[in-house]
């Protein structure tokens, strides 16, 4: 476990955003979790979680409490007969590419999606039809008000659109995904289709978090904003993409306070002509 006082935010979020964090710790394995938690609470001090950073947003002031970085928590895969085991701070790309390497199907699919996979079963991540609930069988996790290790099913996760109601004051340590063969070359051409199709149609070029706002029921944020006219509309460094409305991307410049303007801006227009709330997919962290 590593204890680090005023980091900087912005070097562990995909929005390059982000003041100090009074203390930000490291922690690698299932036992720096407990310990993470009780240096904050002897502190008494809040604190956050933080993966791979990217669906979240700290504001420029920093967080003056104890962000817990999960991004090298039980950084391992293991490969058995019928599942795979994963750790929470693996990337989502890694375990894509490690599943099309062994010809394992159900994964191929998430290609392209940022993030870490604990942070991936904490929201159910997907695209294309797929999402995480639809490949995870169990997962290990520490409950925070108990102090203690559990097992959940698929099940206890209570998943549902971006979101596991199970999950809530729980963190992810591991997951165990089933194992499906598919065809290894097929496989890795629909890895390569949905990267294009990615490229084709994301502002990858910049700093972002991804969708910003969760698909409303029987429609789409991108389109929403888009018949807005909101396509390119700018607030200090922070800019609607031109190439994805559901994108709010940082050209270069911008403050947290500049993207959190956006996303309120988005949602006012939104709302004035479709009467449609958007909500946010991004995790906004205030002190």
């Amino acid at each position: 476990m590593i204890i680090l006082k005023d980091e900087i935010l912005a070097n562990y979020t995909s929005y390059r955003v982000g003041g100090k964090a009074k203390y930000f710790i490291k922690v690698i394995n299932n036992d720096d979790v407990g310990v993470a938690i009780n240096f904050a609470e002897r502190l008494s001090m809040n604190y956050v979680l933080l993966g791979a950073g990217s669906n979240v947003l700290f504001m420029d002031e920093g967080f003056n409490g104890v962000v817990i970085y999960t991004g090298l928590l039980n950084r391992w895969m293991i490969e058995k007969d019928d599942y795979i085991l994963v750790g929470a701070g693996v990337k989502l790309s890694e375990l894509v590419e490690f599943s099309v390497e062994r010809g394992v199907s159900g994964f191929e699919e998430l290609a392209g999606i940022p993030g870490s996979v604990g942070g991936a079963v904490n929201m159910n991540a997907g695209a294309f039809n797929t999402e995480i609930k639809d490949v995870l069988t169990e997962c290990v996790a520490y409950d925070m008000p108990r102090k203690k290790i559990i097992n959940l099913s698929n099940a206890d996760c209570k998943f549902g659109y971006r979101i596991a109601e199970g999950l809530k004051n729980r963190i992810v340590l591991f997951a165990k995904f089933k194992k499906m063969y598919g065809d290894k070359k097929y496989l890795k051409s629909k890895v390569d289709e949905i990267l294009k199709k990615r490229d084709s149609k994301q502002p990858l070029e910049y700093p972002s978090c991804g969708s910003v706002f969760k698909r409303p029921k029987g429609d789409y944020a991108g389109r929403l904003i888009e018949e807005c006219g909101l396509k390119g509309y700018r607030i200090g460094g922070a800019m609607v993409s031109e190439k994805h409305a559901n994108f709010i991307v940082n050209l270069g410049n911008a403050k947290a306070k500049d993207i959190l303007d956006l996303i309120e801006f988005v949602q006012n227009e939104v709302y004035k002509k479709f009467n449609i709330l958007l909500e946010p997919e991004v995790k906004i962290i205030k002190n």
